[in-house]
C-alpha cells in the first residue's frame, strides 16, 4: 500500500462506540442497523446516537464553524448577514441585474478554492499543524474585511467585492477543513453516517432561518451596512474552538514533516486537477472585474468544458460520474437572481405592476420560507429516501424541482388572481428549497464515501469546488441568457418593459436540468446511503482512469 500524507481527519476516536450494538461491521461501509432513531419520531434519541458515537468536542467544533458561521453569519453560504445584503449594496451602486449576480458570484469564489485551501493545508503545514494556522490566518482577514464593508471603506464594485471575497474565504476555508474529518467520521460510523451529515446541515439550515429573521429588520431600520458591523466580531468565535484544537490535531515535528512524502509525488493527478480549478476560479474573478459580462460568457464555456474534459480523462469513473453529474446540475440551473431581486423590490415608480415587496419581506419573509422548506427536508427527506438508490431520488428530485420552477410563471406573468403575490411566492419557495434538501443530504453523503483514504480535505474539496464553480458559472450564463432577451433592469424609474420575457428564461431554467435524467444511469451509482462506493483501491483517485486505461494499453 503506497505511502499516504498525514491527515487530522486521521485522528478520529476510531473505538468509539457504535450508538446501536446490533450493527455488523464486517465491513464499516456496510453496516446493517436496525431501530436506529429517528429525527423525526424520536428526536431525543437521534441526538443521543451522535453523541454516543462522536465526540463531544467535534459535535461543538461543527456547532460553531457550521451552524454559527457558515448557518448564522453566511447564511449556509452565500447569504445571511455577509451575503444577503450584497445585492442591497450593489443596487446602491447602480449596477444592473446580469451584473449584479455575477459580481456576487466572484465574491463568492472562495467556495470554488476549496480544493485549492484543502491542497494549501494538507501540503503546506505550519509551525506543525495542518488546518489550525490556516483557520487563524483567514479569520483575521475575513475580521479586517468585513470590518470595512460596514463601516463604508469598501464603496467600489473592486473593492465590495474583495472585501466580499476575503469574507467568504474563511467561511470557505473552514468548512473544507472541517469536511475533511467529517469524511473521516462518517467512513468509520456508516451507519450514523446520513445522520451526522443531517446533524451537520440541520443546523446550517436552523442558523439560516434565525440569520433572516433578523436581517430584514436590520437593514430596513439601520441600513444596508450596519449588518458587517454586527458580523465583524462574530466571524472571531471560531478561533476559541480552531486554537484549543477541538479537531483534536497532533502537531507534527521536524522529523516527521521531513520524512513524509510529498502529496505532489503520491497524488499528482489530484494535485494538478485542484491547481487548476484555483486559476480558473481566480481569473474568472479577475475577469469578471475587468470585463464587461457579454465577454464573460465564452470565458465561462470554456472554463466548463476545461473541467469536464480533466474529470473525465484523469478520475476514476465512481468519482468522475457524480462529478460531472452535479456539476452539470449546478450549471444548468440557470442563476437569475439579479432579474428577480429587481422584479421584487422595484417600487410603483419603477414597475408599476410588481408585487412591491419591501426589504424587510425579500429577505426575511423569502428568506424564512426558503430556509424552513430546507429544514423540513432535512428532517423529512431521511425518512422518506433511507433505502433508495441515489439514482431515484435525483430523477424523482429533478422532476419535481421543475414543477416547482414552473409555478413562479404565473407571478412573472401577473397571473395570480385572488392569491396575493406574496403567499403564492412563499409557498413556490418552501416547496422548492424543501426538494432541494431531499437531494442535498444524498449528495454530501455521496461525497464523503468517494473521499479516498488520505486526501479526504482535498478529495472533499474537489468535490464541492467543481459544484461551485458551475454554481458561478451558471450565473454568467444566466446573466448572458437574461441579456438576450432584453431583460436588463437597474431599478431606474419606468422598467417594466424589461421584465416582459422574464417568464420565458424562467422556463429555460426550469426545463434544462430535467436533460440530466438521461445521463442518471451513466453517471450515478445504483446504491443507497449506507453501501460501499470505492470497492478497489480505496486510497486512490485515479484507479483505472480513461487517462490510465490508455497509458496501460499504450505500454502493451
Amino acid at each position: 500500500m503506497p505511502g499516504q500524507i498525514p491527515q487530522a481527519t486521521k485522528q478520529v476516536l476510531r473505538d468509539a462506540e457504535e450508538a446501536g450494538a446490533s450493527c455488523d461491521e464486517t465491513t464499516p461501509l456496510k453496516p446493517k442497523c436496525e431501530g436506529r432513531p429517528s429525527l423525526l419520531y424520536d428526536p431525543k434519541g437521534w441526538m443521543q446516537a451522535l453523541t454516543t458515537s462522536y465526540s463531544w468536542k467535534l459535535l461543538a467544533m461543527v456547532a460553531v464553524t457550521s451552524h454559527f458561521l457558515k448557518g448564522f453569519v453566511a447564511g449556509g453560504g452565500d447569504e445571511g448577514l455577509i451575503g444577503k445584503p450584497v445585492e442591497f449594496l450593489l443596487s446602491d451602486l447602480g449596477v444592473g441585474a446580469g451584473r449584479l449576480q455575477i459580481l456576487k458570484a466572484a465574491a463568492i469564489a472562495p467556495f470554488a478554492l476549496k480544493p485549492v485551501i484543502a491542497l494549501i493545508s494538507d501540503a503546506f503545514p505550519i509551525f506543525g499543524y495542518r488546518k489550525m494556522p490556516y483557520v487563524v490566518i483567514t479569520t483575521v482577514a475575513s475580521f479586517i474585511a468585513v470590518l470595512a464593508i460596514g463601516w463604508g471603506f469598501a464603496d467600489t464594485e473592486g473593492t465590495l467585492v474583495l472585501a466580499l471575497f476575503l469574507a467568504f474565504l474563511q467561511v470557505a476555508s473552514v468548512d473544507v477543513l472541517m469536511a475533511a474529518k467529517q469524511s473521516e467520521e462518517v467512513k468509520q460510523k456508516a451507519s450514523l453516517g446520513p445522520e451526522f451529515v443531517t446533524y451537520n446541515w440541520l443546523g446550517v439550515n436552523i442558523g439560516q432561518v434565525a440569520s433572516v429573521c433578523v436581517l430584514g429588520p436590520i437593514i430596513a431600520s439601520l441600513g444596508n451596512h450596519t449588518p458587517y458591523r454586527i458580523a465583524a466580531p462574530m466571524v472571531l468565535l471560531v478561533l476559541y474552538p480552531a486554537l484549543c484544537n477541538f479537531l483534536g490535531e497532533k502537531r507534527l515535528s521536524r522529523e516527521e514533516l521531513k520524512n513524509e512524502p510529498s502529496i505532489f509525488n503520491l497524488h499528482p493527478v489530484l494535485c494538478l486537477l485542484t491547481m487548476m480549478i484555483g486559476v480558473l476560479a481566480v481569473g474568472l474573478v479577475a475577469f469578471t472585474i475587468l470585463l464587461h459580462e457579454g465577454h464573460l460568457i465564452h470565458i465561462a464555456l470554456g472554463m466548463s468544458c476545461a473541467v469536464l474534459v480533466s474529470f473525465a480523462m484523469f478520475i476514476r469513473w465512481e468519482i468522475t460520474g457524480p462529478v460531472l453529474f452535479f456539476f452539470l446540475l449546478g450549471l444548468l440551473s440557470f442563476n437569475i437572481d439579479g432579474a428577480f431581486f429587481y422584479f421584487c423590490t422595484d417600487n410603483s415608480r419603477e414597475f408599476s405592476l410588481g408585487p412591491h415587496f419591501s426589504p424587510n419581506f425579500y429577505i426575511t419573509g423569502i428568506g424564512a420560507a426558503a430556509f424552513l422548506g430546507i429544514l423540513f427536508g432535512f428532517m423529512t427527506g431521511a425518512e422518506i429516501f433511507r433505502a433508495w438508490s441515489y439514482r431515484n431520488i435525483c430523477v424523482v428530485t429533478l422532476l419535481l424541482r421543475a414543477c416547482t420552477q414552473l409555478a413562479l410563471i404565473p407571478v412573472l406573468r401577473r397571473w395570480t388572481g385572488p392569491v396575493p403575490d406574496s403567499v403564492w411566492i412563499l409557498t413556490v419557495g418552501f416547496l422548492d428549497n424543501m426538494i432541494q434538501a431531499w437531494r442535498w443530504i444524498p449528495k454530501q453523503v455521496m461525497a464523503a464515501h468517494l473521499a479516498p483514504k488520505g486526501v479526504e480535505a482535498t478529495a472533499l474539496g474537489l468535490h464541492a469546488g467543481t459544484f461551485n464553480m458551475a454554481s458561478i458559472l451558471s450565473s454568467h450564463i444566466g446573466s448572458y441568457i437574461l441579456s438576450q432577451y432584453g431583460v436588463t433592469p437597474e431599478g431606474e424609474v419606468h422598467e417594466g418593459h424589461e421584465f416582459q420575457d422574464l417568464w420565458k428564461v424562467q422556463c429555460a431554467a426550469a426545463f434544462a436540468p430535467l436533460l440530466l435524467i438521461l445521463l442518471v444511469p451513466l453517471l450515478l451509482p445504483e446504491k443507497s446511503q449506507t453501501e460501499v462506493l470505492l470497492e478497489e483501491c480505496e486510497e486512490s483517485a485515479t484507479h483505472n482512469s480513461l487517462f490510465e486505461r490508455l497509458r496501460r494499453r499504450h505500454r502493451i
